[in-house]
């Protein structure tokens, strides 16, 4: 049985849709929902005050970016009465923030949305989903949208 489900999202509308299938399915098993948002880190390296705010402004529009998207998780699982939590993960590599956030929330299953991309496309770009399911110590489901 399932009781802690990850759901990292990006904002698309195809992450939203997907969530919106996870979430019932997480009101169906009695589980708990983590959204997760990966936001990439501060790149810019400089020295003094002009770094420091401009990795200020950085962490707040990418905070305000993530509780923007997170929010509409969250009112979804409210109007469910699904247990929701959220966090973000600061990773210059969205794989590896889902998986190291799955570890350090103890969930036992990853649900996520693919956008279905293939041929070309899905090699040239990659595809986090994949490289999710590939990777992850636990079961992942894979919503297409």
């Amino acid at each position: 049985m399932v009781q802690k489900i990850l759901l990292p999202i990006d904002g698309s509308d195809a992450a939203l849709a997907a969530a919106r299938v996870a979430i019932s399915f997480a009101q169906c098993q009695c589980a708990q929902v983590y959204g997760l948002m990966v936001i990439d880190p501060y790149l810019y390296a400089g020295v003094g005050q002009a770094s420091t705010l401009g990795q200020q402004a950085h962490s707040q529009e990418a905070a305000a970016w993530a509780e923007q998207h997170l929010s509409v998780l969250r009112a979804h699982c409210e109007a469910l009465k699904v247990p929701f939590q959220s966090a973000t993960v600061e990773s210059s590599s969205v794989v590896k923030g889902i998986l190291e956030a799955q570890k350090s929330l103890g969930c036992d299953l990853i649900a996520l949305g693919s956008h279905g991309r293939g041929g070309v496309s899905a090699l040239l770009l990659g595809s986090v989903a994949q490289k999710v399911l590939a990777q992850s110590p636990v079961p992942v489901m894979i919503l297409k949208a």
